[in-house]
């Protein structure tokens, strides 16, 4: 039997974690049904791809919206040529969701906190908060007026990173390791089958 059939890779600096399959040492212990041995262990990539992505909804920090947009940014693909699984971040569905894997400002890769001017408008404005100061000085002088407060441009520190995708990599580790020992169970089971009904 293979001892190597399941390989992961955490590409920590992409926000992705991919798992290969050595279809070599699958073909060379399966050699009487390939496309059977190949069948079986698609289907369990994909249900370790899957666990994965449960789980990284599961350990994230960031509050969901009402409409999920960045769980359902969490996402998965394989490529059955290659063997490979792929867990990402989709970044067309939820563009903010680097950001919030990999942090932003003082705590993102630029350790920069940045400031927020307003596009269209010649102040910004926002809910005022419990505890907020009703008047700042420069350099962006704010007020508060009717529940709002009001500033020429705010300093943003950035939001503190929160690696969910690399947590459920770790934590599903093991049971993905499970899912693949007992496909491989299951496949020899069906082979000596195959082999003693032939």
């Amino acid at each position: 039997m293979a001892d190597s059939v399941l390989l992961l890779t955490d590409r920590r600096d992409g926000a992705t974690v991919s798992f290969n399959l050595d279809y070599k040492a699958l073909l060379i212990m399966a050699d009487k049904a390939p496309e059977l041995a190949k069948k079986k262990m698609d289907a369990t990539m994909a249900k370790a791809c899957r666990e994965v992505v449960r789980l990284a909804k599961a350990k994230h920090k960031f509050r969901s919206s009402p409409t999920g947009t960045a769980d359902k940014a969490i996402r998965y693909t394989f490529d059955k040529e290659a063997g490979e699984g792929v867990v990402y971040l989709d970044e067309l569905r939820a563009p903010y969701i680097r950001f919030l894997h990999e942090g932003s400002g003082l705590y993102g890769p630029h350790h920069e906190a940045f400031t927020i001017f307003p596009k269209n408008k010649k102040m910004l404005r926002f809910a005022t908060s419990p505890g907020t100061a009703p008047w700042r000085p420069a350099p962006f002088s704010r007020f508060q007026e009717g529940g709002f407060t009001y500033a020429f441009g705010v300093t943003n520190p950035g939001i503190k990173k929160d690696q969910f995708l690399y947590a459920a990599a770790d934590e599903a580790e093991v049971k993905i390791q499970e899912l693949f020992d007992s496909a491989m169970t299951d496949l020899v089971a069906q082979l000596e089958h195959l082999m003693g009904g032939a």
